[in-house]
């Protein structure tokens, strides 16, 4: 600062050193003022570049840290609406077990067993109902995630390295459906066909109509249906066979209805396109175009016995392979249960983790970013006291010039 010489008065170097320093205070002062205004130590970049840069990554951190936290508390709750529909699951199937049990004496009679088994379909048709209604988001859980194509992930950190994501899949949480715990089917189905001799469009497959309450229906395995088309005139006839994967012919009863299988093959004339019955829960539809005399074909499918459960405890041993079969079941669901703790427990363990990094990660960020208040209001008041004294000084500055009037009485 440049010293004053109070003999030169073109030029008041005390005024101006004086008023430098006012307007140096007034700068400062209204930056605390600032900072007590907003809470901040830093309100613009001038004021600290390298402190600003650092603390908005800290920022972006402590945000992200943040979802990754509710990111969690949402995926504890998901697992827990699967893990309730498991639980309930499990306890059916001990019941349906019990009653298992039950049937495998002989103290009991055909009703007392019939009685059984249609408790058992009902548990079993209660189990599937499970697995449908139990959703998050309308997504089903229960069903192999098929929905989330087999894969749920779980975002649970701020980055985007494999480390900061957790997975449940369909290898360790599959389906329970009765299908899936192997003690009944949900559905019949037609796949896998091939077709030899003929047209293309003249045999059709169609998916599996079951009657449920056809004693006869096939059972799940491997199946050969022979067709071979003739003509008398205009009329056609298609004959069908069916055979299992031993090529044994399955015998069909004569209308498709009856408990008696009787006709080792089957004729339908047809003038049109229709679809014929097997009578053992298996459909087909033949298309009516270009059949000529003396065509074959072999239609090989993959067949799905229908009905939700295909336990049997009409007879002791029934009920006794039924007893394993629902042990193997429970086995099942126990170790998607497991599963759903395993990653629940991994969850919570993130979650303290993340927790103290988010805590550690916006104290970092405050210190660097949010202004000391006891601090700043002592240098308000400081600077306050400093303003006032620097304009106090700047008019006696002002005034100074006037002393060498003195020289001139």
């Amino acid at each position: 600062m440049a010293q004053a010489d109070f003999t030169r008065i073109a030029s008041n170097i005390g005024a101006l050193n004086a008023l430098y320093s006012l307007r140096k205070t007034n700068s400062l002062l209204g930056t605390h003022q600032t900072r007590l205004a907003t809470g901040r130590r830093i309100n613009s970049a001038e004021e600290d570049p390298a402190g600003l840069s650092i603390a908005t990554k800290m920022n972006a951190r402590s945000e992200g840290l943040k979802v990754a936290l509710d990111n969690i508390g949402d995926a504890k709750n998901m697992l827990s609406v699967a893990e309730a529909g498991l639980q309930k699951i499990s306890d059916i199937l001990v019941q349906m077990r019990t009653k298992a049990e039950q049937a495998a004496s002989d103290t009991l009679g055909s009703a007392e067993r019939a009685a059984i088994q249609s408790q058992l379909n009902a548990w079993a048709e209660e189990i599937n109902s499970i697995v449908a209604t139990t959703k998050w988001n309308g997504q089903t859980l229960l069903d192999g995630l098929t929905a989330f194509q087999g894969t749920v992930t779980f975002q649970v950190g701020a980055d985007t390295s494999p480390d900061d994501i957790i997975q449940l899949t369909n290898s360790n949480f599959g389906a329970v459906t009765t299908t899936d715990l192997a003690i009944g089917n949900q559905s019949s189905s037609i796949a896998n066909w091939t077709q030899t001799g003929g047209g293309q469009n003249e045999i059709a497959n169609q998916t599996v109509a079951v009657n449920f309450s056809n004693l006869n229906e096939l059972a799940t395995g491997s199946y050969t249906l022979v067709a071979t088309a003739s003509k008398s005139g205009s009329t056609a006839t298609v004959t069908l066979q069916l055979r299992d994967a031993a090529n044994n012919v399955i015998y069909i009863d004569a209308d498709g209805t009856n408990g008696g299988l009787v006709a080792t093959q089957r004729s339908v004339e047809i003038t049109q396109n229709a679809t014929v019955d097997l009578g053992v829960g298996v459909k087909f539809d033949l298309v009516f175009a270009n059949i000529a005399d003396g065509e074959s074909y072999t239609v090989t499918f993959n067949y799905i016995r229908g009905g939700t459960y295909n336990g049997n405890v009409m007879s002791a041993s029934g009920a006794r392979a039924a007893m394993d079969a629902l042990d193997a079941a429970i086995d099942t669901v126990s170790a998607r249960l497991r599963t759903i703790g395993a990653v629940s427990g991994r969850l919570s363990f993130r979650e303290e983790t993340l927790s103290v990094a988010h805590a550690n990660t916006e104290a970092a960020f405050n210190r660097i970013m949010n202004a000391d208040m006891a601090y700043e209001q002592v240098e308000v008041t400081k600077l306050s006291i400093l303003q006032q004294t620097s304009l106090a000084m700047l008019s006696q500055a002002n005034m100074m010039p006037q002393n060498i009037l003195s020289l001139f009485r």
